[in-house]
């Protein structure tokens, strides 16, 4: 306890907590890496905050306790908040939140009400406008000085660049990274061999936080805001009006916000959304209570760095523990080698686990991952089980470091560390692994789309040496089919058709099935409707490339070193004479004929009988529509189906007009 330290004990404590604490803050908020949980961290804060209280003495400017954020980085300019952006006091327990609630009444000398609000796991923005047109956007940085972030956030769909009125104003809020954008985004970088994110703030905030905005764009950010910096108070006087004002004005919001008047009511809400956060789209790790009305906002007023008048209740990370009984090497398409944790299976935020990625050979090192160890499970961000620490008191005595192979499980040649990579990667192009990875890939159904080709039949036909690559697809025969497990003369059939049909696909299929490093399926396209020919694009140079807007020199790069590759010759020949299709055989905007849809920017929320939300997305698109995946002010129309949710709710409140499925089938009649 403090009271039982000397002064100078005090101090060589305190040194080492500010030393720890500005290691992980470091990580944190400037490499986007954290190295422990955030209940970690805060909890180690909260350490340094009490010793500092019982000897204020031992204060000094530069301890992490009187600063806001992390640093700003050099590459990006500076921006002075001349409101500064503090951060929030944080509690962990109901008597705490209590105890807060007593100081507030004291000072001002009554009960208050609240707003309370859900506690976004994102990075803090700023958003200035000048008469209605966004004009810059900033990061908190330290509090008074943040980073300039305006050509990204202008890549951010639900950010208004144009505001209904005129206004001058600044706005404040969440720049957050939906789960399912999270997880698509860590697997496209462990295909990669890049190093995963730790969990969706710091992969929001390492998107933002792009020099390239193009990467920003791909990213998929979203945006909450609940802050209306000086308000004008005659017209708003609550935190509650200030929010609808922002809806009003075209931002997006967080719908779950309330009002309390008694703190039992702040306690059912945050109690509800403990249990409710794992089914969000979003992540959270918290509650935040603010008084609700402004004037009293002014009158607590800040300390020097969190303010009166609000506070962070935050949430207890759900953990289980389990024990590591082996440690499996699986390689992907690109020849990346990731492990998995197998364990004991625990029930861990409504699901059973008993798998758990461990990313790359370094996080093993890193976390000191051994057989027979028990360790503590989380889900990062909510969705994917991980591996937060080992119970070192629990390990063996015969516990040894566990050691990472050097040969590929699959084809036996010795592993390697490319540079820049944190994976370990097979660089055998005729890896069984990666062949099969990828002829699965190839016959998926965002490429060539062969119905019934999955992972089981593609093994079989490899293992019976009757396919070496994608062009082999193309040569099977019913007496080659007739051979596989289960196959009977329907099933044969069934497939060599959808074979048979995948020749017909336009190209933009072709180029995303061959699983070039970096080439997504909307990139794909992009470079189908370009270049119209896949010939011509192979003989594109990096500069013709990359002048399609949003495609960048990596993916130019990737593209052209393929193509300069005598197999790929090889493979484009072998699968022109198959009678596989090479060419652009979809829209161009310029021959769209006009109507309903053409020019018009386009949602789709819900479920439909007719068709699938993709199919009903190429269909929108073939008649020159624009769609994209959440509701601003730019959208032109919300197409819903049945269960749809928050998009629905928000293309109400903005008055953007909505189709249902028989209004959009009256369209395309």
């Amino acid at each position: 306890m403090a009271e039982k330290l000397t002064k100078e004990q005090a101090q060589e404590q305190i040194l080492a907590l500010r030393a720890q604490l500005n290691v992980w803050a470091e990580q944190y908020y400037d490499r986007d890496a954290p190295t422990v949980s955030d209940r970690e961290y805060d909890l180690t804060y909260q350490q340094l905050v009490n010793l500092e209280s019982e000897f204020p003495e031992l204060i000094t400017p530069d301890s992490i306790t009187q600063r806001v954020g992390g640093t700003v980085e050099d590459e990006f300019s500076k921006v002075r908040h001349e409101i500064p952006m503090l951060s929030m006091g944080d509690i962990f327990s109901k008597e705490e939140l209590i105890e807060f609630d007593q100081r507030v009444q004291k000072a001002v000398g009554k009960p208050v009400d609240y707003h309370v609000e859900l506690k976004i796991d994102g990075l803090s923005l700023a958003l200035e406008y000048r008469l209605g047109k966004l004009f810059r956007a900033s990061t908190r940085g330290n509090g008074s000085i943040g980073e300039d972030v305006t050509a990204n956030a202008r890549t951010i769909a639900d950010i208004p660049q144009t505001l209904p009125e005129p206004l001058t104003i600044e706005v404040r809020g969440e720049c957050l990274m939906p789960k399912a954008a999270f997880a698509k985004l860590n697997e496209k970088r462990e295909q990669a061999g890049l190093q995963v994110f730790a969990n969706p703030r710091n992969a929001a905030a390492g998107s933002l936080r792009q020099l390239d905005e193009k990467v920003t764009r791909e990213r998929e950010l979203s945006t909450f805001i609940y802050t209306y910096v000086t308000p004008p108070v005659a017209a708003i006087k609550t935190q509650q009006e200030a929010v609808h004002e922002l809806a009003r004005l075209g931002f997006t919001i967080n719908e779950t916000s309330i009002e309390a008047s008694s703190l039992d009511q702040i306690f059912e809400f945050i109690d509800h959304y403990e249990q409710e956060r794992d089914s969000l789209p979003y992540g959270i790790d918290g509650v935040v209570i603010k008084v609700n009305s402004l004037q009293l906002q002014e009158q607590l007023g800040n300390t020097v760095k969190v303010p009166r008048w609000e506070i962070a209740y935050k949430f207890a990370p759900e953990v289980a523990e389990t024990v590591v009984r082996d440690i499996e090497w699986t390689v992907g398409r690109t020849g990346v080698v990731t492990p998995t944790a197998v364990m004991d299976p625990v029930s861990l935020a409504g699901t059973t686990v008993a798998r758990a990625t461990l990313h790359n050979p370094a996080y093993i090192t890193q976390k000191d991952i051994r057989l027979g160890d028990t360790v503590k499970l989380h889900k990062a961000g909510d969705i994917i089980p991980e591996v937060s620490e080992v119970i070192l008191t629990r390990r063996a005595t015969d516990s040894v470091p566990y050691l990472a192979p050097t040969k590929c499980p699959s084809c036996g040649q010795a592993l390697v560390h490319l540079e820049d990579e944190v994976a370990l990667r097979c660089i055998n192009p005729m890896c069984p692994a990666q062949i099969q990875e990828g002829l699965t890939h190839f016959a998926s159904r965002n490429a060539m789309n062969i119905a019934g080709l999955g992972p089981k039949i593609v093994h079989q036909l490899f293992q019976k040496n009757m396919i070496k690559d994608v062009a082999d697809l193309y040569k099977l025969t019913a007496s080659d089919l007739l051979q596989l497990d289960g196959f009977k003369e329907k099933s044969v059939n069934n497939l060599l058709e959808a074979i048979g049909a995948s020749k017909d696909n336009s190209v933009e299929r072709l180029i995303f099935g061959l699983g070039i490093q970096h080439v997504g399926a909307k990139a794909a396209l992009l470079l189908a409707q370009k270049f119209q020919d896949l010939d011509k694009l192979s003989e594109a140079t990096v500069q013709e490339i990359v002048s399609i807007d949003t495609i960048g020199e990596t993916i130019a790069q990737s593209l052209t070193f393929y193509f300069a590759q005598p197999t790929a010759s090889t493979l484009l020949a072998e699968l022109k004479n198959a009678g596989v299709n090479t060419q652009y055989r979809g829209p161009k905007l310029t021959q769209i004929a006009d109507n309903f849809f053409k020019d018009k920017t386009v949602v789709i929320t819900g479920k439909f009988t007719e068709f699938s939300r993709q199919e009903l997305t190429k269909m929108l698109e073939e008649r020159g529509a624009k769609v994209t995946g959440s509701v601003s002010k730019k959208t032109d129309i919300v197409v819903h189906g049945t269960d749809a949710g928050s998009k629905l709710d928000k293309a109400n409140k903005l008055a953007i007009p909505l189709m249902n499925e028989a209004e959009v089938l009256a369209e395309f009649n």
